[in-house]
């Protein structure tokens, strides 16, 4: 084989290729994303090696049997999937290891199988075509087509995800960790072997050896061979037209069957689990209405037709479904989004609406902003117009208010890194900020027509009217000089925005699925394989600070007190973890003392968290936790078995209600019909949590955090009920206090909005 220049020249570029990728933490080992690189590199070589081996074998031989053919082919495909595997394993001798075996099965599954695959593509190719020079360019064609018509398939139904048999599978999105090897691709490749076996029946069925030609007239010869080809050719069809029912593709059909309800809004049609009550659903539908006229509003672009939201049930299924787990998705060409149920108002179905509406001015195929025609995404105009047009506050700040912390934190990327396709090279929680920042503050002081000039054209300067680096520096004024930040908004920053990009993490996959495991363990209470697993996320990533917080808290509740302490002792550092993170863990430690009647320690804790900056909802959870020490007795064991229940007790909605019902009975202010109010608004009764909340307030409140958060749901669950009137007095009444903070006005000026569509409706 290695005297064919085709396969000498694809084992260099492949090695290269290879070398090249062990610059990268993320993409140096055998995994998802090296697979998809080789997956799409070497099929064209391949079928290229296939097409060349035949022509070879007949100007050497007289007599060319199949099954040499085959084999040449076949070993060829293998020598050039085996270099770079070779590679990337030697290069996990000085990078960690995180999933060897899945990465190894990814590698497999992927580029190994597809090469085989192609190879045997290009005998056919080779034998078909007199002409050696036009058998090899089919050969390497076919790989090539084969990718575009499943890139077809990604811009003409809801998947983001492709499975194709000269590839292998590609994921959808790149930022997403939550990726694994799945029962459903072993299945697709269970398929590609059929056609492997029919490709290698039909060459041997039609092969004459003599003529070194296929010959239909042998093929009655051997008509056995024939049959069993044109069977699994049969099976290999099935197993295309059951795509949907076996994974391995999707349809907006098949999607809206797995869910089963549909709602049709105003603007909006919402598909939606089936077992979604109705009330539920109209609600999502309303929200969606409401969002598409607000884009519009801040736009000045119209919608003209409706936009189909889908719900999820989970992640999993989403990512079954139309490829996406925890990434949120719009098309805006399609006109659709895509996410997961989750507490009303949706917390994202804002921003990816956003996208869809802002394709009314997007160009090319994608209706996005971009250069080429729209062909070349402009990321950070795609993103930042959406974070700028659903400027909604987060954790209490505003786009602005996170941008201004970057900067203050010395973490803000420049804007020549976030445009274009440096967007992608970044943490996807600065590159958002501060493109949503900087968009903003263009269309307050540029107007909204800038805005469109700038999605139709992918042009920053000519939008902005002056050099992008001159625009940035303005841009940095305004937010240092003109932006209030609040004390705790440094800490909150590093936090948020200290991690970096996927392409620089180490073992993002194998993380997530530890961290998912995790989760699971401590839901169930089962502390001592929680801290097991914390330490095996720590031995991958020692800089994951979130989890070494919640070794801290599973040692503290196991009564390991001391090598809890020693835990939190590495998270003050040297080198110091983020403050919010080294919070959580004491307040996890104080918990645990709690927990075990060691009161005078845990209150020593809780009261010198509350010296410290700190986030409102963070400070609330402490402040209670104080009030119920101070109480004692049948009070503080209801507070205790609400906000620490006990590791072998589940804690659900009835096992609240029933500790929420003993703290009513001794205590006679506001605060058990607060927490009842709570508990209701989450699971949206908003007739019942009114009664509760009017009562809350009436009687009064132990802290003036706890009378703040429960003005504010008192103006949504006033809405929930249809008591517009009432939720626009209360939100009003938020946006007059002197004392709201710039989140807080905000937020009262959005749901301001909301009542007034919601009346004029």
């Amino acid at each position: 084989m290695l005297r064919l220049r085709s396969t000498r020249a694809a084992l260099v570029v492949s090695g290269v290729v290879a070398l090249g990728l062990c610059l990268s933490p993320l993409l140096g080992a055998p995994g998802i994303e090296s697979a998809v690189v080789f997956g799409l590199l070497l099929p064209p070589c391949a079928g290229a090696i296939g097409a060349r081996v035949v022509e070879l074998l007949r100007q050497e031989e007289d007599r060319v049997e199949p099954a040499e053919v085959l084999a040449d082919a076949t070993s060829g495909a293998v020598i050039l999937a085996a270099l770079p595997t070779a590679i990337l394993l030697l290069n996990t001798l000085r990078n960690p290891v995180c999933a060897p075996l899945e990465g190894l099965g990814f590698f497999v599954l992927g580029p190994v199988f597809s090469v085989i695959l192609a190879a045997a593509v290009g005998v056919i190719c080779g034998a078909l075509f007199d002409r050696p020079r036009l058998g090899t360019t089919a050969a390497v064609l076919a790989p090539l087509v084969l990718a575009l018509m499943e890139l077809w398939g990604f811009y003409a139904t809801p998947a983001i995800y492709a499975y194709g048999h000269l590839f292998g599978y590609f994921p959808g999105t790149i930022y997403d960790p939550d990726i694994t090897l799945t029962a459903t691709y072993g299945s697709f490749r269970v398929l590609s072997l059929v056609w492997l076996l029919a490709i290698w029946a039909s060459f041997t069925a039609s092969w004459n050896p003599e003529t070194q030609r296929p010959d239909t007239l042998i093929v009655a010869r051997r008509w056995r061979l024939g049959l069993t080809a044109a069977g699994l050719a049969l099976v290999g069809v099935f197993g295309m037209a059951w795509g949907p029912e076996l994974g391995h593709r999707s349809t907006a059909e098949s999607i809206e069957e797995a869910l089963g309800g549909r709602l049709e809004g105003e603007r909006c049609v919402v598909i939606h689990p089936a077992e979604l009550p109705r009330a539920d659903a109209a609600r999502l539908a309303a929200d969606c209405d409401f969002r598409v006229r607000h884009v519009e509003q801040v736009m000045g672009v119209r919608q003209p037709a409706p936009i189909t939201a889908y719900f999820f049930r989970s992640a999993d299924e989403k990512r079954a479904q139309m490829g996406a787990s925890n990434t949120y998705i719009a098309k805006p060409w399609r006109r659709e989004v895509y996410l997961q149920v989750r507490e009303w108002p949706h917390p994202v179905l804002f921003h990816e609406l956003a996208h869809v509406v802002a394709g009314n001015v997007g160009t090319g195929p994608f209706r996005i902003a971009g250069t080429l025609g729209g062909l070349l995404p402009s990321p950070a105009i795609i993103e930042g117009t959406a974070v700028a047009v659903a400027w909604e506050p987060r954790d209490g700040l505003t786009p602005h208010q996170w941008a201004r912390a970057m900067l203050e934190v010395d973490l803000a990327p420049p804007m020549s890194e976030v445009e274009g396709l440096g967007f992608l090279l970044q943490p996807a929680s600065r590159a958002y900020t501060a493109s949503g920042s900087m968009v903003r503050w263009m269309m307050d002081t540029r107007g909204d027509a800038s805005l469109r000039q700038l999605y139709m054209t992918g042009d920053w300067e000519a939008a902005l009217g002056q050099p992008l680096e001159d625009a940035e520096r303005d841009w940095h004024r305004f937010l240092r000089e003109e932006v209030e930040l609040p004390e705790e908004a440094r800490a909150l920053a590093q936090l948020r925005f200290e991690r970096p990009g996927i392409w620089g993490q180490i073992c993002p996959h194998r993380i997530a699925n530890l961290r998912a495991e995790l989760g699971a363990e401590l839901g169930a209470g089962d502390d001592a394989r929680a801290a097991g697993t914390c330490r095996e996320i720590l031995e991958l990533d020692e800089g994951q600070a979130g989890t070494r917080a919640a070794l801290v808290g599973a040692l503290a509740r196991l009564g390991q007190r001391e090598r809890a302490e020693s835990e939190l002792s590495q998270l003050v550092g040297p080198p110091s973890a983020a403050p919010p993170v080294v919070q959580e863990a004491r307040k996890q430690l104080a918990d645990a003392l709690w927990r075990r009647d060691r009161t005078e320690e845990a209150g020593a804790i809780y009261r010198a968290l509350l010296e410290e900056p700190m986030s409102d909802d963070d400070r609330r959870q402490i402040a209670v936790r104080l009030l119920a020490l101070e109480m004692g007795g049948a009070g503080e064991a209801a507070l205790r078995g609400l906000l620490v229940p006990r590791r072998d007790a589940q804690s659900d909605a009835a096992t609240a209600m029933h500790f929420v019902a003993r703290l009513s009975r001794v205590r006679e202010d506001g605060l058990a019909p607060y927490l009842e109010a709570r508990q209701l608004q989450f699971r949206q009764r908003f007739d019942l949590a009114l009664p509760l909340i009017e009562r809350a307030r009436e009687r009064g409140l132990p802290s003036p955090l706890l009378e703040t958060e429960a003005r504010r749901m008192e103006a949504m669950i006033r809405f929930g009920a249809d008591d517009l009137d009432g939720s626009a007095a209360v939100w009003r009444a938020i946006l007059a206090d002197p004392a709201s903070d710039t989140g807080e006005r905000a937020e009262a000026e959005d749901w301001l909005q909301r009542v007034v569509w919601a009346r004029a409706r």
